[in-house]
C-alpha cells in the first residue's frame, strides 16, 4: 500500500536550546510568545488561566507574558476535546487564520481557563502548525495496485452510495455498518441517525462512545428509565462529600478539578473519597484513597451499601415513595460485610466503613465516575449501585447531590440524545411501537422503516461471549459488507487490535469495503481504507455541543475549512455536508432510500436549519431542546436540557420532584413493559438493582503475573489523531511507556527509560519503563493514546509495536457491550 504524497510545510517546534533547557529544568516551558509558562512538579494537574497557569493543587496563579499581538478578532466557541464543555475564544489574524485560543471569561463552566490541550487547539487547523501529517483535502480511492488516487467529491459519494446499495441488495441493510464518534455536533449526529435508520434502514450502527461511557447509559436507563446525568457542575460548590470512583479529574478534567479544589478550600470543606487502583494526582489529594484491586468495583459498592443499610444511614421515606426493590437490594448486600469485601478488594475493612460513614452522614453527596467504572468488570452494575447509593440516602435531585457521569469526548452526550449511532433520536425506545411510529411520522418514512430493535455493537469476541454479536464478529464471518468509519480511529482504540487488523487486512477476501472519513492524512485507520473522505473539523464549522452536565453550547465557525478554495471537486466539507451528499445520492439512485415525498431524508446542510428540525423531534421528550435557539444558547453561554419555550432555563437538575422515567410510555429502554425497571404501577419510581460481584474473566497467574491498567494522560486526546500533530503536546509526552512499581522494577532489573516487553495472551509491545509509586506492586499502567501504524510513528519507534490495545482483551460488559480495558493479565521482561 502506498501513502498519498502531499506538500510538506516547515513546522516550528521547540528549538534545540529550548529542549535542552526543558530537560535541565522541567518546570520551564518556553516557546514563541508564551515565555513564562511555569509547570509545577505535577504538570498534569495544571490548567491555563488566560496566558498564565493555575496550579490546581495549590490554587496559586502565575500570569504569563502573552499578548496575543497577532489577533484582530475573537470568535466565541466551545472546546472540541473532552466533555467538560469549556467556553473558548478563537483568535483570528488579519489573514483569517486561527493563531490563538483563550478561555471565555464569561462562560460558567471554566471562567476563562483552559487546559493545556485547549491552549493549543488552534494548532490542529492548518498545515503550517502541524508537527506531522497534513490536513486532508482530497477524496481518495485505492487503485488496483493499492495506491491512493485523488477523486472528486461527486465520484467519492457516488462510489459510497453504490457500495451501500450493492450491500443492501446482496446481504440486506444490516450488512452496512456505520461507526462514528463522540466529537460531532448535534446536527451531524441527528442527520447520520436519520440517514442510517430512516434511509439505509441498518441496525448496524455504533460509535466510539460505546468504548467511553456505554455503562453509564445502560446504568441510568435501567435505574431511572432514561439516560442523562441528573446533576450539574454547580453541585460541586454545594456538596459535603465527594465520592470520586474510577476518575482522575486532576489530570483528565482540570476545570472540574479546579472547582473541586476551590470547594474543598471553602468554609464548607467537603470530604473527598477517591476509589482508584492507581495513586493518581487526584488520589494523592484525597482524605481517603481506596486503592482497590482491579475489577472489584461491584464488591466495594455492595460493601458501602451494606454499611449504609446496617447503620440506618438511609432515607426510608424517600425509598418508600420513590424507589422499588429495596428489600431485594438489602438482602443481597447483607453478605457484603466490611471483612468480606476487604478480602475481595484488598482494602482495609475500616476504610470501607469510613467511606460509608462519610457518605451516609453527609447532608449532600456528589459522585463522579468515568472509565475506571465504565471499562472495568461489572461496569453497568457499578453504575446501578452508585445510583442506588444516592437513591437509598435520598441524595439526588437537589443542590450538591447527584450521581454524575462524565465522558471522555466533547459531544458523547449529543450522540446519545440525537440518535447518531446506537440510540434512537430523542431518547425514544426501539422496542416501544408508539415511539417508533412517532419518529417515522416525523421523518415521513413508511411505517416499518426504522429497525424495531437495538443496534449491533462495534466489538466483541464471539469465542468468549457467544451471545453478543458485533461488527468485528461480522468482519470475521464476512457478513459486514460496508464499514463506514467517521471521525474515530478504531485501528488504535479497539481491543485485541491484532485480530481486528487481521480482519481488515487486504489479504482477507472476506473484508468489508472500508470507508474512512477524517481530518488528517495519514491517520491509522486509513491504513485499511478503500475510500477516504476529508472532513472539516472544530473551528471550521458551526453546531451545538452537549457537555456532561447536559448544557448545550454553541460552537461557531472561525475559519474556512481546509481546501475551501478547491471546492466543489475537492477540499474538506463538514460531516453534516458529507452526510447530506450521501443521502442525496442514495435518494437519486434508488427510491428505497427516499422519504414518502420522494426526497432525500437529510433535508439541509445548514446547521441551524437542522437544529430547528431536531428541536421538533425532541419536543416533549426527556432531552427536550424545543426552548433553545442558536441566539439564546449563545446569550446564556449554553443551556441545559430539558428546555421548553415555557421554561427555557429549567434543566439544571433532573429528578428534583422524585419522579423518574420508568413508566413504559416514557422509558427509553426495555424490550417489554415487564422489564425489571419499568414501574408496573405507573408511579415513576426508580429501580434498585441487587447484583453480585463477579470476578474478571482473566486474572494474573504465574505465567502472566501482572495486572494491566490502561488510561489517559492530559497531554493527549484519545488516539492522538489531533494531539500528536501539536509539537508542544508531543514534546511533553512523546512516546508510550509502562508505569512499574519500584519493587517490580528492581526485581526485573529495570530503570526508567529501559525498554520493556509487555506481553498478554493476545499480543506484545515494547515500550519504555517509567518507575513510579503511582502503581502498586503486581500492577502496571500504559497510556491508551499511542498507535503504531503511521509512517512517522513507525520511524520514531524504530519499528516497535507500542499500542496497548494489542494487549487488551475483547471481553465486553454483559449489559452494555463496553470492553473491559481496565484489567487483563500481562508479563514483563527487559527488552
Amino acid at each position: 500500500m502506498a501513502t498519498h504524497k502531499h506538500d510538506r510545510h516547515p513546522v516550528k517546534v521547540f528549538t534545540q536550546t529550548e529542549l535542552k533547557e526543558l530537560k535541565q529544568e522541567p518546570q520551564l516551558c518556553n516557546h514563541e510568545r508564551r515565555t513564562f509558562l511555569k509547570w509545577g512538579a505535577l504538570l498534569t494537574s495544571q490548567a491555563i488561566v488566560g496566558g498564565g497557569v493555575l496550579n490546581l493543587l495549590t490554587g496559586e496563579e502565575a500570569m504569563a507574558d502573552d499578548t496575543f499581538v497577532n489577533v484582530v478578532s475573537w470568535v466565541k466557541s466551545v472546546c472540541g476535546y473532552c466533555s467538560v464543555g469549556c467556553g473558548l475564544e478563537i483568535g483570528i489574524n488579519a489573514a483569517g487564520t486561527a493563531v490563538a485560543v483563550r478561555g471565555n471569561a464569561a462562560h460558567p463552566t471554566n471562567a476563562g481557563r483552559v487546559c493545556v490541550k485547549g491552549l493549543y487547539e488552534h494548532k490542529i487547523l492548518a498545515d503550517q502548525d502541524l508537527r506531522v501529517g497534513s490536513r486532508a483535502k482530497y477524496p481518495m480511492s485505492r487503485d488496483a495496485s493499492g495506491n491512493w488516487q485523488n477523486i472528486t467529491w461527486d465520484e467519492a459519494t457516488t462510489l459510497l452510495a453504490q457500495k451501500i446499495i450493492e450491500a443492501s441488495n446482496t446481504a440486506g441493510p444490516d450488512s452496512v455498518g456505520i461507526y462514528n464518534t463522540g466529537q460531532w455536533t448535534i446536527e451531524e449526529y441527528y442527520s447520520m441517525g436519520k440517514l442510517g435508520k430512516g434511509a439505509i434502514k441498518t441496525s448496524t450502527m455504533d460509535s466510539n462512545t460505546r468504548l467511553c461511557m456505554a455503562a453509564a447509559v445502560y446504568g441510568y436507563m435501567s435505574t431511572f428509565g432514561s439516560d442523562g446525568p441528573p446533576g450539574c457542575y454547580d453541585d460541586i460548590e454545594n456538596t459535603d462529600c465527594f465520592f470520586l470512583i474510577g476518575t482522575n479529574p486532576a489530570e483528565m478534567h482540570p476545570q472540574v478539578w479546579r472547582r473541586i479544589i476551590q470547594a474543598r478550600r471553602s468554609a464548607r470543606a467537603p470530604k473527598m473519597i477517591v476509589v482508584d487502583p492507581r495513586r493518581t494526582a487526584t488520589a494523592r489529594s484525597a482524605d481517603l484513597h481506596l486503592q482497590l484491586r482491579p475489577g472489584t468495583n461491584v464488591a466495594l459498592m455492595n460493601g458501602i451499601l451494606q454499611q449504609l443499610i446496617a447503620n440506618n444511614w438511609i432515607d426510608s421515606a424517600y425509598i418508600n415513595a420513590h424507589t422499588r426493590n429495596f428489600s431485594a437490594l438489602a438482602a443481597k448486600v447483607a453478605a457484603y460485610t466490611p471483612t468480606y469485601v476487604a478480602g475481595i478488594t484488598g482494602l482495609a475493612a475500616v476504610d470501607i466503613q469510613t467511606a460509608a460513614q462519610w457518605i451516609g452522614q453527609s447532608p449532600e453527596v456528589w459522585s463522579m465516575f468515568i472509565q475506571g467504572v465504565y471499562q472495568s468488570m461489572g461496569g453497568t452494575d457499578t453504575v446501578r449501585l452508585i445510583c442506588a447509593m444516592h437513591l437509598i440516602t435520598g441524595t439526588i435531585g437537589r443542590p450538591g447531590s447527584a450521581p454524575f457521569s462524565i465522558t471522555g469526548q466533547a459531544t458523547a452526550m449529543s450522540n446519545r440524545e440525537a440518535g447518531g449511532s446506537s440510540a434512537l433520536a430523542g431518547y425514544r425506545n426501539y422496542y416501544n411501537p408508539t415511539h417508533i411510529a412517532e419518529l417515522e411520522q416525523l421523518w415521513n418514512v413508511t411505517p416499518g422503516t426504522i429497525p424495531p430493535h437495538g443496534t449491533t455493537v462495534v466489538t466483541s469476541d464471539i469465542d468468549l461471549q457467544p451471545t453478543i454479536p458485533s461488527m468485528v464478529d461480522m468482519m470475521r464471518k464476512g457478513t459486514l459488507k460496508v464499514y463506514w468509519v467517521a471521525c474515530t480511529n478504531p485501528s488504535v482504540t479497539l481491543p485485541d487490535l491484532d485480530k481486528y487488523h487481521d480482519y481488515l487486512s487486504f489479504s482477507n477476501p472476506a473484508r468489508p469495503f472500508v470507508v474512512v472519513q477524517d481530518i488528517f492524512d495519514p491517520m491509522e485507520s486509513m491504513h485499511f481504507a478503500d475510500l477516504f473522505l476529508p472532513a472539516a473539523q472544530w473551528g471550521e464549522k458551526t453546531g451545538t455541543y452537549t457537555c456532561s452536565e447536559r448544557r448545550v453550547n454553541l460552537g461557531r465557525q472561525a475559519v474556512q475549512p481546509v481546501g475551501f478554495d478547491l471546492r466543489p471537486n475537492y477540499g474538506a466539507y463538514s460531516d453534516l455536508e458529507i452526510i447530506k451528499m450521501v443521502s442525496d445520492k442514495l435518494a437519486a439512485f434508488d427510491f428505497r432510500f427516499r422519504d414518502q415525498a420522494g426526497g432525500s431524508l437529510v433535508k439541509s446542510a445548514d446547521p441551524e436549519t437542522v437544529f430547528n428540525e431536531w428541536k421538533q423531534v425532541s419536543t416533549g421528550k426527556i432531552c427536550d431542546m424545543s426552548g433553545m435557539t442558536y441566539a439564546n444558547i449563545a446569550a446564556n453561554s449554553g443551556i441545559a436540557w430539558p428546555s421548553t419555550p415555557a421554561n427555557v432555563l429549567g434543566g439544571k437538575r433532573l429528578y428534583a420532584d422524585g419522579l423518574f422515567n420508568t413508566n413504559w410510555g416514557r422509558a427509553q429502554y426495555g424490550k417489554t413493559p415487564t422489564a425489571a425497571w419499568i414501574d408496573p404501577d405507573g408511579l415513576s419510581r426508580a429501580y434498585l438493582w441487587a447484583v453480585d460481584y463477579v470476578a474478571p474473566p482473566e486474572v494474573p497467574n504465574s505465567t502472566y503475573p501482572f495486572w494491566l491498567n490502561t488510561g489517559r494522560v492530559i497531554e493527549h486526546f484519545h488516539s492522538r489523531t489531533k494531539t500528536k500533530r501539536v509539537a508542544q503536546l508531543h514534546e511533553m509526552a512523546p512516546e508510550n511507556y509502562v508505569e512499574i512499581s519500584t519493587a517490580d522494577a528492581s526485581a526485573l532489573g529495570v530503570v526508567t527509560g529501559n525498554l520493556v516487553k509487555v506481553t498478554s495472551r493476545r499480543g506484545e509491545i515494547v515500550v519504555k519503563a517509567k518507575v513510579t509509586d503511582t502503581v502498586k506492586a503486581g500492577a502496571v499502567f500504559i497510556p491508551m493514546h499511542f498507535g503504531d501504524l503511521d509512517p512517522i510513528d513507525v520511524a520514531e519507534n524504530n519499528g516497535r509495536k507500542v499500542s496497548v490495545n494489542r494487549l487488551t482483551m475483547n471481553y465486553v460488559d454483559k449489559d452494555c457491550g463496553q470492553p473491559i480495558y481496565k484489567h487483563c493479565a500481562v508479563k514483563l521482561s527487559k527488552a
